[in-house]
């Protein structure tokens, strides 16, 4: 399992990986397949899962 401060690095770069529009793209379209290449935790997924949604809308 991964530490706190794993998946908080993991997070980050995830973030600055949505600079890149085709990342973006996928990541708001299908962000559960996505997240499945990363080794994080649920709970780190679900915080990704819930910007992604503060941020489209």
């Amino acid at each position: 399992m991964n530490s706190k401060q794993e998946d908080a690095d993991t997070i980050s770069e995830i973030l600055r990986a949505t600079r890149e529009p085709e990342f973006r793209n996928q990541l708001i379209k299908q962000p559960s397949i996505v997240l499945e290449q990363y080794n994080i935790s649920d709970e780190a997924k679900s915080i990704i899962k819930n910007s992604i949604i503060d941020l489209t809308q």
